[in-house]
């Protein structure tokens, strides 16, 4: 019995050793982790400290406005240019340290695909953060187009688009919109032929056609307000009336001399229900604007045939000038009832006032225009 209890006393001895032995091993574990946590945490701290340290001086050295600021630079970002490209644009120029840095700071303040195309004005190192704000709000590029008188809609889309980056098809189309035509204005018209006046525009870049259209409308309005007409002419015609038989005169006259008189037949004409007989008409039809016409093309259907028909067309046949809408307002007193060009170069016409005369003066030009294509080739020889 005594045997047992003393091996059951050497066992509990055993364990309690045992136990202070692992509660030893544990502290001493403790105590070598947290001078490792501690060593670590202050190695941490004292990476963390430089790279925000780092942070800071590079914040302030590439980000922020110099010390020193210089003039005013004013560049200009086109459509399509890449960020890399622009960021060093504006170091070249001074305006920030490094494009590399602000093309970097671009894609973390996520403003990569917010750059406007335009104008902008910046101050020679005022730093990225402020240049990659002024990205995102740019001057409006203005660009000049210019359109000359007696264009249809669609030379007209033609020429804008040869300035400007427009769809001339929808330029057309919005040109041929009903409602569209009617939310600018125009009353009584199926197009907007003869109301897209022909002038020299200042736009913004990336204008819609649907802008441009409103701007050339505008200045019709503006253009046709002003203008002075015969209270006869005034009393006898409505706008569309006169803006289609200005449209007519446009083509006719070459001269600017000539207009009021070429207005004034072709008021005669129309005063006694005469047809205009006006080529220029028929090739509208046709949109043959060069080249002889044929006697199939003379004897056309279309109500824009003057040849064939008394009175006015159903509408306008290009954009007149002004000039050539002054003229049909108040045209000059005449009593010509004919005219034929000359076709020397001049741009002058003939004037008659009967038929016969007319017929005179047509064998006459005729005639000159032979002897000049004989002396023509004389010279060639």
């Amino acid at each position: 019995m005594y045997q047992i209890y003393r091996l059951f006393l050497v066992g509990v001895i055993f364990l309690l050793a045992l136990g202070g032995y692992c509660l030893y091993a544990l502290l001493w574990t403790v105590r070598l982790m947290i001078r490792f946590l501690i060593r670590y945490i202050t190695v941490m701290l004292v990476l963390l400290l430089i790279a925000v340290a780092g942070a800071l001086w590079s914040f302030n050295r590439y980000l922020m406005p110099m010390k020193t600021l210089g003039e005013e630079v004013h560049l200009t970002v086109e459509r399509g240019t890449s960020p890399m490209a622009i960021a060093n644009m504006l170091e070249s120029h001074g305006i920030v340290r490094s494009g590399k840095i602000f093309y970097y700071w671009l894609r973390y303040a996520d403003m990569t695909d917010k750059i406007q195309a335009g104008r902008f004005t910046f101050v020679k190192g005022e730093g990225a953060v402020s240049a990659a704000d002024k990205l995102l709000s740019a001057e409006t590029i203005d660009r000049t187009i210019f359109v000359k008188e007696g264009l249809t809609i669609e030379q007209t889309a033609g020429r804008i688009a040869a300035q400007v980056d427009i769809d001339s098809a929808e330029f057309v189309q919005l040109c041929l919109d009903s409602a569209f035509i009617a939310s600018v204005g125009i009353e009584g018209a199926y197009s907007l032929e003869g109301y897209l006046f022909p002038d020299t525009y200042r736009i913004p870049e990336n204008s819609t056609p649907a802008v441009i259209i409103r701007r050339m409308v505008a200045r019709f309005n503006e253009v046709y307000g002003a203008v002075e007409f015969n209270p006869a002419i005034a009393a006898r015609y409505n706008r569309h009336q006169i803006i289609t038989l200005a449209s007519i005169v446009e083509k006719e006259a070459t001269l600017a001399a000539e207009r009021g008189r070429i207005a004034g037949v072709f008021h005669n004409r129309l005063r006694l229900g005469w047809p205009l007989g006006a080529d220029p008409t028929v090739r509208y039809i046709f949109r043959k604007f060069d080249g002889p016409l044929f006697v199939s093309e003379l004897q056309s259907p279309s109500p824009y045939n003057t040849r064939r028909f008394a009175g006015l067309p159903p509408g306008p046949i290009c954009s007149p000038g002004p000039g050539a809408i002054r003229a049909t307002a108040a045209p000059d007193t005449t009593d010509y009832m004919f005219f034929v060009a000359l076709w020397d170069g001049s741009g002058a016409h003939y004037f008659s006032r009967t038929n016969a005369e007319h017929d005179r003066m047509k064998y006459r030009v005729r005639q000159e225009n032979e002897l000049r294509k004989q002396r023509q080739g004389r010279e060639v020889q």
